[in-house]
């Protein structure tokens, strides 16, 4: 069986979780000792996890601003799908994000959809950004009425899925996702500066950064405590004048992240801190566990489904909830070992190879 996958997300990102879960998926598929074949249709892009995982695109100006390049990548990989839908055979089409293009020229083969989340749904309303990108729902609208096979990857995303677009439960297949960070990974150096907490990835938005650090601002001052930020690009202009207010620009500081580097920025942080309002799985969570790191998370979506009772929640939404929790993380060393390895244990449920099984087994179920 030859399962064909699409340019989008390679094309609308160089990094991120979304396409590090399809370069697992299509590189599980082909390492499988069967006839499947997965095929990425994709000529140009400069995302980092498709060299990671051995699959091969064209370099796009990698020294160029992607918001400049990304418009011509694009068009230009939506044009090579187009060619290769007429020209390649295959048996089942997977979609990597909702754009419908392709729907007039599939010829009638099975369609995949995988919904991440349902973050533009539930928070258009809060945050301009999200109610300014519409056309992903009105995408979304129409992908599902045409998919054979709905993939959502928690079930809080399927229930959300199934109440924004009334669809049949049956229609959704819940597969979980995994971590690439392993765990012979997890040995390092001690530290040579302050401890830390770690907070992974975007600030923005419903990731809910700035209510967060002024939550925990009095614990870090009192305990000197550093909150290191992993990725998500240089503070804004808003995020450093906080940070001057709150007197945490000492205390404070953003990395830029590889794969090589952010097993250890786990392996000796404190805990890792998740107060996102909504993750449609939060593979952060899993990379923690790999590393021993205690887990922070917002009571919020999928975050108590993929993590159980391997956790300390709070509520991002109360100043006073964040507050506590973080403080028990500080002052109680015997729960942070304990989170920890609680945390390695949930671990065992997730991986990626029980990913690409599940995954097959319903491409296998549409022939």
């Amino acid at each position: 069986m030859k399962i064909f996958f699409d340019h989008q997300t390679f094309s609308q990102q160089n990094y991120g979780g979304i396409s590090r879960y399809f370069c697992e998926l299509i590189a599980g598929i082909n390492q499988q000792p069967s006839h499947h074949q997965a095929h990425l249709s994709l000529l140009f892009s400069n995302n980092a996890h498709l060299k990671e995982k051995g699959l091969r695109a064209l370099p796009f100006f990698p020294d160029q601003p992607f918001s400049r390049t990304q418009p011509y990548l694009y068009r230009l990989n939506k044009a090579f799908n187009w060619l290769e839908m007429r020209t390649q055979s295959y048996d089942v089409f997977h979609a990597t994000y909702y754009e419908p293009y392709f729907l007039d020229h599939i010829r009638k083969r099975p369609v995949v959809v995988t919904f991440l989340d349902m973050i533009h749904e539930k928070y258009h309303n809060v945050f301009p950004e999200l109610a300014a990108d519409r056309l992903v729902m009105d995408w979304k609208k129409k992908v599902v009425n045409r998919a054979t096979a709905i993939i959502a990857i928690s079930e809080n995303t399927k229930r959300d899925l199934v109440e924004y677009y009334n669809i049949p439960p049956e229609r959704v297949r819940v597969i979980y996702l995994g971590s690439s960070v392993s765990v012979e990974q997890n040995r390092y150096k001690p530290l040579d500066k302050a401890p830390y907490l770690l907070f992974v990835g975007n600030r923005g938005m419903y990731k809910n950064f700035l209510p967060f650090i002024q939550a925990v601002a009095p614990l870090l001052r009192t305990h000197q405590v550093r909150l290191i930020c992993a990725g998500g690009g240089a503070f804004s202009p808003q995020e450093r004048a906080i940070l001057q207010q709150l007197e945490l620009t000492q205390l404070v500081e953003q990395q830029p992240i590889t794969d090589a580097t952010l097993p250890a920025l786990y392996g000796q942080a404190l805990a890792f801190a998740f107060p996102s309002l909504y993750e449609g799985f939060g593979i952060p969570v899993l990379e923690a566990f790999a590393c021993n790191c205690p887990c922070l998370l917002s009571n919020r979506s999928s975050l108590p489904e993929v993590a159980g009772s391997a956790a300390l929640y709070f509520d991002p939404d109360n100043a006073d909830s964040i507050y506590n929790a973080v403080e028990r993380i500080l002052t109680n060393p015997a729960l942070r070992q304990q989170l920890a390895q609680q945390g390695r244990e949930q671990l065992a449920h997730f991986s990626w190879e029980k990913t690409v099984r599940e995954t097959l087994d319903l491409y296998q179920s549409l022939q």
